[in-house]
């Protein structure tokens, strides 16, 4: 999902804001696992029951690989962007779980720039003085030319480039 907004209380500022879609929140994902959990485990009590406790224990170790395939999937998937560009920089924050970069870029001669990858997929690039940074990786390819026309957009009255010549998203 991407969302553009100016900033309170500066003129002209703008944050563009990607946020990876994800169709679960942490929540539900941990209220499916813990009615997952459930399920096994009342399943296991009757062997349990029986005395067949080797099927208690390899319940118990089902449900760990389960539960950190569920951590490991959505902690893969989670990821945000914020942008802020304002008269003087653009700032690119990148946020992953448990890890946050954060690079700062002179708006003068900022641009955006978009390639197709091999499979024909748009990749969306914030450059600068011989540096080059992709942004929004994690977004499906619509939403990708929908933060590359916005970032065009909120550049075009700052930088020096023209911003029709460089964006290119069919």
């Amino acid at each position: 999902m991407v969302e553009c907004q100016p900033i309170k209380g500066s003129s002209g500022s703008v944050v563009i804001e990607a946020r990876s879609n994800l169709s679960m929140t942490l929540d539900r994902l941990m209220a499916v696992f813990a009615g997952l959990c459930a399920v096994t485990l009342l399943v296991a009590a009757w062997p349990l029951v029986l005395g067949l406790w080797p099927i208690l224990l390899a319940a118990l170790i089902h449900l760990a690989i389960v539960g950190w395939c569920f951590r490991a999937a959505w902690r893969g998937n989670w990821a945000r962007e914020r942008i802020e560009i304002d008269d003087e920089r653009l700032v690119v924050a990148h946020f992953r779980a448990g890890h946050q970069a954060v690079s700062e870029w002179p708006v003068a001669w900022a641009r955006v720039q978009t390639e197709r990858g091999r499979l024909r997929d748009l990749h969306v690039f914030v450059s600068s003085q011989g540096r080059r940074q992709e942004v929004g990786r994690f977004l499906p390819p619509q939403e990708r030319a929908d933060l590359a026309r916005l970032l065009a957009e909120a550049l075009q009255p700052r930088t020096a480039w023209n911003a029709t010549q460089t964006l290119r998203v069919s």
